[in-house]
């Protein structure tokens, strides 16, 4: 391969395939884009944020002409869509090369191989990644390419998987996003409804990552696969440093925080929260998630203090048992601090939400009940309800697998099984079509008991009151799986 000049990071648009649209910032494209900007032109189509079609994407590509596109997928929900994007490129140009990345191509890097429009799967990070890869296409030296961890692609007709290896240890040793390259004012002052974890109290919003990985083992999550079983973090001066990249050049107003641990590191989130207050910014702040086990009423009032607004719990259960099959750590604590914390993020008129998984194999149906009456008697803003859904690289996936718990023609790549609202495991204790009746049901009874309750989740999700009641009726009429955001 010629020098490579152009590198074009393509986002395929989120709305095909009949799918929900999330106006949400591509994070990690931009620090790929702030590690490649010194020694290539790089480039961002955002079909999603654009809305654009099939023909104009084309357009697009063909007027750029990269050398390499980068196409990335955050979620099993839009698998056909980055495939769809790599099709696009290929019918402009069988040279470009096409480099796939993200949760899904991390987790299946073999099923994604066997689309011919893919040529390259980066697996896990790919700040360091990607760059070797790249210096691999300019200069290919026969065996260079097998020094990559990480790494997957066809040689002589077969698929070659490089394992993870290595993590990057020093976060803060990675540069913050090229911002600079995006139409950011679009991104920041942009939200989409149906989502009250990523839509924002006010704009402009930012959205940031800080720390990467998990300590522990859930049964239902894939974290482990892509991330390693450690956590690392940024250190607090970095993550102040990029909030005061974000407040002084760009303005923001809010900012959320995407990580799956935020409050594991006490020293060091209360470094950043009194860093906040220090600031005095005129900002508010939320988590898509919060460990209830590490919360005390002492941190919800500095969070508070700091511009916190919206804690959501993530409980997972309401029995012991329960969580103890989702191997979720530290479940009294759990079960025990979960109404304390509400009631003290109420009193302090922060939004309080909650978030539960039922379903999970060796759950009885008396289990499942107890978790709902659980959620009810918290009397939350808002309670999210997913049926646990194997994933690739999880345990619950595999034990579902070796029980024959899944129907026949269970396949990663077919949309029927895509969403946390549609079940997909059976047991003695309950089917997927009990489960949908339930969930669907028992989030509606739970969620909208009164005219001020329905008011107010209207407004976290950026909706009127006739649009959540539509929500409501397609919710219960679809169970939950064929829901009509319009």
């Amino acid at each position: 391969m010629q020098k490579i000049k152009k590198i074009m990071f393509a986002i395929p648009n989120d709305r095909w395939f009949e799918r929900r649209h999330w106006n949400n910032f591509p994070y990690t494209l931009g620090i790929l884009a702030a590690v490649l900007k010194d020694k290539y032109e790089v480039e961002i189509l955002d079909a999603s944020l654009e809305d654009l079609g099939e023909e104009e994407i084309k357009k697009r590509i063909e007027k750029s002409r990269p050398d390499v596109v980068g196409i990335s997928c955050l979620s099993m929900e839009y698998t056909l869509h980055f495939q769809k994007m790599a099709e696009l490129v290929k019918s402009v140009s069988k040279e470009i090369k096409v480099v796939v990345g993200g949760i899904y191509p991390t987790l299946l890097p073999t099923a994604i191989l066997g689309n011919h429009n893919i040529d390259f799967v980066v697996i896990g990070e790919g700040e360091y990644r990607f760059p070797k890869l790249l210096k691999y296409l300019e200069d290919p030296v026969s065996n260079a390419i097998r020094e990559i961890d990480g790494l997957a692609y066809r040689l002589n007709g077969d698929v070659i998987v490089q394992p993870l290896e290595t993590y990057i240890t020093n976060l803060d040793n990675i540069p913050l996003p090229y911002y600079e390259i995006f139409d950011i004012e679009k991104y920041m002052n942009q939200a989409s409804p149906y989502s009250y974890y990523t839509r924002p109290n006010r704009f402009p919003v930012a959205f940031t990552i800080t720390s990467r990985g998990c300590p522990f083992n859930c049964v239902f999550c894939s974290s482990k696969a892509i991330n390693g079983l450690s956590i690392r973090y940024r250190s607090a001066e970095n993550v102040l440093k990029e909030i005061d990249l974000l407040v002084q050049k760009y303005g923001i107003k809010e900012i959320i925080f995407y990580d799956d641990n935020f409050f594991l590191n006490r020293e060091r989130l209360i470094k950043i929260l009194n860093g906040l207050v220090e600031r005095n910014y005129d900002l508010e702040w939320k988590t898509v998630n919060a460990a209830v086990y590490a919360l005390d009423e002492e941190l919800v009032e500095l969070m508070k203090k700091s511009g916190c607004y919206q804690i959501a719990l993530a409980i997972e259960s309401g029995t012991k048992e329960g969580l103890e099959l989702m191997r979720k750590p530290f479940p009294e604590k759990i079960l025990s601090n979960a109404p304390r914390i509400a009631k003290k993020a109420r009193s302090l008129g922060m939004d309080i939400t909650g978030l539960f998984i039922i379903g999970i194999p060796g759950e009885t149906w008396e289990m499942i009940r107890e978790t709902l009456k659980f959620a009810d008697g918290l009397d939350l803003d808002y309670c999210s309800f997913n049926i646990a859904t194997p994933l690739p690289a999880t345990d619950l996936y595999k034990t579902a697998k070796e029980k024959n718990l899944l129907p026949e023609d269970f396949d990663f790549n077919a949309l029927d099984f895509k969403g946390f609202g549609r079940a997909t495991i059976t047991t003695n204790e309950f089917t997927p079509e009990e489960l949908q009746i339930l969930r669907a049901f028992e989030w509606d009874r739970i969620n909208f008991k009164t005219p001020e309750k329905i008011a107010r989740i209207a407004k976290m999700h950026g909706l009127t009151i006739e649009e959540i009641q539509n929500w409501r009726k397609s919710t219960r009429r679809g169970l939950g799986v064929k829901v009509r955001y319009k």
